[in-house]
C-alpha cells in the first residue's frame, strides 16, 4: 500500500484538499514581498551636497522656501547640461564658497576656490520617495554599492535557507519548519523597519531571506504531498497568489513612500498567518516515512472524514509497519542519497543545471524591466502581471503534453527571447520580446518545482528541493557578475543567459516523465522510477 493509493480512497482533491489549497494560495500571497520590496526600500534617490549656511541667506530677498532652496542649490552645486539638454547637478561635490555672501543669481564659479566633497551631508530629492535606505543611511558617493551588497546578503540568506530548511523539514517535519520560518520572518521584518544603521539592516535582511525561501520551499512540498497524482498539477495554479501579492506590493509602495512604514505594513500580515496554521496539517507522507503511524493515521482519517470517504481499520497493517521500519532502520536518508545511485545522480545533476539556469535567465530578463517606462510602480506591476498567464498556461500544458516537454518548451522560449533581446534596439518590440521571455522562464520556474517534488522519494524530498534551490540561489548571486562581460561585447551577457537556457532545456531530456504517476516513497522506488515502463 502506497500513500497515493490511500489518496485514491479518500479522494485526490476532495473537500479537505480544496481547503488546504486555499490556505496554500493565501500563504503564497505574501512570499513575493520579501525579495521584491528591495526595489522600493533600496530605491536610488537624486541627491546633492548640503548648501552652506549663508547668513543672511536668501530669505531677505523675499523668496519662498522652495525658491530659496533652489537658489542656494544653484549657488553652491556645480552643474552642466547633458547631451539631451537637461541640467544635471553634481551629486558628490560642491563649490567652496565659504566666506562668500549670498545673493540671487550668484555665480559660485567666480568666487569659489574650487570644489570640495560633501562634508556636511546631502540633500535628497523626496518628490518620489520620502525616505529609503539610501536617504537614511547616506548610501551615496562611495557607499552607493551597499544597496546591491545588501541584496546579495539577502540572497545569501536564501542560500542558507535552501540548505537548512530541506534538512530541517525532513527531520522535524514540514509543519514545524513552516512555523519557525514564519516566526523568523516576523521578527526580522519588524527589526528591519527599526534598523539604526546599514549593518543591522543588512543582517536582518539575511534572516528575512533565510525565512522566505524556507517558507516557500516547504509550503510547496506540503501542498503537493496531499494531492493525488491526477490532480497534483493544481498546486502550480496556487502560485498565482505569488503574482497577485507581487502586484499588491506595487500598489502599497505607490501609496506608502516611506520605506520603514512600508516594511512594517508588509510584515504585519505575516502575524495573521499563524492563525492559518491551525488548519494546516503535518504531511502524512512525512509522518509515515519517519515511522509515526498513529499520527499519520489521525491525519488521514481526518481527510477521509471531511471528504466523506471510508477507510479500512486498521489503516496500516503490521506487515506494512514492519516493512517501513525495516527500510527506515536499514538506511537513514541524507543529502548524499541524491548522488549515491546512478539514475538518482543523473537526475540530480540535470535538475541542478535547470534550477541554476532558470534563476540566471529570470534575473537577466528582469534587467530589461526599465524598458517598460519611467514609472517604477507601473513597470513593477506589469512585470508581475505577465506571470499570471504563465501560471495558467502551465496547468494545461503539463497535463496535455507532460512535465518534461512542457519544461523544455518554456525554457527554450525564455532562452531564445533572452538571446533575441540582445539584438533588438530599445522600444516596443524589445519590451514585447522581453515579456515573452519573462513569460517563458516564469512558466519553467513553476514547472520545475512540481517536477522536482515528483521525481524524489518522500524521505529526501525536502532535502532534494532544498539542494536544487541552494544552487539556484548561487546562480542568483553570480548572475550580475556575468553582466561585467558587456564591456567586451554589449550583448554577450544575454547571449550567455540564453545559450545556457537552451543547454539546460536539453539536459531535461535525461529526466523521466511523472505525469499521473504515483510519487516514490523510498530510495529504491526513486531509483527505479519509470524504469519498468521504459523496459
Amino acid at each position: 500500500m502506497k500513500f497515493d493509493d490511500i489518496l485514491n480512497d479518500v479522494g485526490e482533491f476532495g473537500r479537505y484538499q480544496r481547503r488546504l489549497y486555499i490556505i496554500v494560495v493565501i500563504l503564497k500571497f505574501t512570499i513575493s514581498w520579501s525579495p521584491m520590496i528591495s526595489v522600493f526600500i533600496n530605491a536610488p534617490v537624486d541627491h546633492w551636497c548640503k548648501s552652506p549656511e549663508w547668513n543672511p541667506g536668501c530669505e531677505q530677498y523675499g523668496l519662498s522656501e522652495e525658491a530659496c532652496a533652489l537658489a542656494q542649490k544653484e549657488g553652491s552645486i556645480p552643474s552642466n547640461y547633458t547631451s539631451d539638454g537637461e541640467l544635471e547637478y553634481a551629486q558628490c561635490e560642491k563649490y567652496n564658497v565659504s566666506g562668500v555672501g549670498f545673493w540671487p543669481g550668484i555665480d559660485p564659479a567666480n568666487y569659489s576656490s574650487g570644489t570640495t566633497p560633501c562634508d556636511s551631508g546631502w540633500v535628497y530629492d523626496d518628490s518620489q520617495y520620502k525616505t529609503s535606505t539610501v536617504t537614511d543611511f547616506d548610501l551615496v558617493c562611495g557607499n552607493d554599492d551597499l544597496t546591491q551588497v545588501s541584496q546579495s546578503i539577502f540572497y545569501g540568506g536564501y542560500l542558507a535557507g535552501s540548505i537548512i530548511s530541506g534538512i530541517l523539514s525532513d527531520i522535524i517535519g514540514r509543519w514545524w519548519t513552516l512555523i519557525l520560518s514564519n516566526a523568523v520572518a516576523v521578527i526580522s521584518g519588524v527589526a528591519i523597519a527599526f534598523s539604526p544603521n546599514w549593518w543591522f539592516f543588512a543582517t536582518m535582511r539575511f534572516f528575512m531571506g533565510f525565512s522566505n525561501i524556507a517558507f516557500n520551499i516547504i509550503l510547496f512540498v506540503i501542498g503537493t504531498e496531499f494531492i493525488g497524482p491526477s490532480k497534483r498539477y493544481l498546486v502550480m495554479l496556487a502560485t498565482i497568489g505569488y503574482a497577485v501579492g507581487y502586484m499588491v506590493l506595487a500598489l502599497c509602495a505607490y501609496f506608502i513612500r516611506s520605506w520603514r512604514t512600508l516594511q512594517l505594513v508588509m510584515t504585519a500580515p505575516l502575524l495573521a498567518i499563524f492563525i492559518l496554521f491551525r488548519w494546516l496539517p503535518e504531511s502524512a507522507r512525512w509522518l509515515i516515512s519517519v515511522g509515526k503511524y498513529d499520527k499519520a493515521e489521525k491525519v488521514i482519517r481526518k481527510v477521509a472524514e471531511v471528504n466523506n470517504a471510508k477507510l479500512p481499520s486498521p489503516l496500516f497493517t503490521t506487515e506494512f509497519k514492519e516493512e517501513q521500519d525495516r527500510i527506515l532502520k536499514a538506511h537513514r536518508p541524507t543529502a548524499l542519497d541524491l548522488f549515491r545511485t546512478p539514475r538518482m545522480r543523473l537526475r540530480t545533476i540535470s535538475l541542478i543545471c535547470i534550477w541554476m539556469v532558470n534563476s540566471m535567465v529570470y534575473n537577466g530578463l528582469s534587467l530589461n524591466s526599465s524598458n517598460l517606462g519611467t514609472n517604477d510602480y507601473l513597470a513593477f506591476a506589469i512585470s508581475a502581471g505577465v506571470e499570471i498567464p504563465a501560471f495558467i498556461m502551465d496547468v494545461f500544458i503539463i497535463e496535455y503534453f507532460g512535465r518534461k516537454p512542457s519544461l523544455i518548451f518554456c525554457m527554450l522560449l525564455g532562452g531564445v527571447a533572452c538571446v533575441s533581446t540582445a539584438f533588438i534596439t530599445p522600444g516596443v518590440v524589445l519590451t514585447t520580446v522581453a515579456m515573452i521571455g519573462k513569460f517563458g522562464i516564469t512558466g519553467s520556474f513553476t514547472i520545475m518545482y512540481l517536477y522536482t517534488v515528483e521525481l524524489y522519494p518522500t524521505n529526501i524530498r525536502g532535502v532534494a528541493i532544498g539542494n536544487c534551490s541552494m544552487f539556484a540561489r548561487i546562480a542568483s548571486i553570480v548572475a550580475p557578475l556575468i553582466l561585467l562581460l558587456s564591456k567586451y561585447w554589449a550583448p554577450l551577457p544575454l547571449v550567455i543567459y540564453g545559450s545556457m537556457a537552451v543547454i539546460a532545456a536539453l539536459s531535461a531530456l535525461a529526466l523521466p516523465e511523472t505525469r499521473g504517476k504515483k510519487l516514490p516513497e523510498t530510495l529504491e522506488e526513486g531509483e527505479k522510477f519509470n524504469i519498468e515502463e521504459r523496459a
